[in-house]
């Protein structure tokens, strides 16, 4: 803001209010006769444009600092709502995800019991299985006991007990032992254990035939991929050797007289 003069001047400009010729109370403003460059209405015209410029100045920085506070107030409102705002979707958001985490916690308890339920009942066959196998071959062993027991006993010793008998012969020799030297029911029970017997042997046999075989076929399928890379290493051996038949030997170097 600028710095303006002071109102009292010196006392070369202020004007001689006591003189002979001067009526005595207030200035009527006209020139006095001794002093022509003194003109005081002129001085307070100037004095009131310099006030009203002053109070001007004054009210736009008041109107200016009434602006700038109701930016203030209006960014404040705004500030205030956008952090009701965050607030609120952070609420949501914090919501959504303990919804989220409940749905997957109950989906893992699921899997977790459909995963439980399904060892339980993948063990209860299994020990199904096993006792079966256990009820069999004790059905199996009793009725080779049996047989042995009755051509023992009941047959008379010949050369045929002592011939070759190979074990997939063995299930029918019980099978009709066992026909000829137990009730019907008890019969049909060991016979049919008999054959289960022989199926499980021929079953054993036929998967490890079918292990060989695929034993064999990776062993093949090995040594094949090693004779290609083998192959593929020669092909590449033999195209370079041809490639650097073909090319045109280099020309022979000129040498220097200083060397030759």
């Amino acid at each position: 803001m600028p710095k303006y003069k002071p109102i009292v001047s010196d006392s070369t400009d202020s004007p001689n209010y006591v003189s002979s010729q001067s009526y005595p109370g207030q200035d009527s403003g006209a020139p006095s006769p001794e002093a022509f460059s003194f003109q005081p209405a002129a001085q307070r015209y100037r004095h009131n444009e310099q006030r009203i410029k002053l109070l001007t100045s004054i009210n736009q920085i008041v109107q200016q600092r009434a602006d700038l506070e109701a930016n203030r107030v209006t960014l404040s409102n705004l500030l205030d709502e956008l952090r009701r705002k965050l607030k609120r979707r952070i609420d949501e958001c914090h919501l959504e995800k303990k919804e989220r985490m409940k749905a997957l916690k109950q989906a893992n308890q699921r899997l977790e019991k459909e995963k439980f339920s399904i060892v339980s009942e993948i063990e209860h066959l299994k020990r199904h299985l096993e006792k079966e196998e256990a009820h069999h071959l004790q059905h199996a062993r009793s009725a080779v006991a049996q047989a042995i027991q009755g051509m023992v006993t009941k047959c008379p010793v010949s050369d045929s007990m002592f011939t070759q008998c190979s074990v997939a012969d063995l299930p029918n020799v019980v099978s009709r032992s066992v026909a000829k030297n137990a009730p019907s029911r008890n019969a049909d029970n060991k016979l049919a254990a008999a054959r289960l017997m022989r199926d499980i042997a021929e079953l054993r046999q036929r998967v490890a035939q079918v292990e060989a075989r695929l034993a064999n076929e990776l062993k093949r399928k090995r040594q094949a991929e090693l004779d290609i890379i083998r192959l593929r290493k020669e092909l590449s051996s033999t195209k370079s050797f041809v490639a650097s038949l073909r090319m045109p030997p280099p020309p022979l170097r000129k040498q220097c007289s200083k060397f030759a």
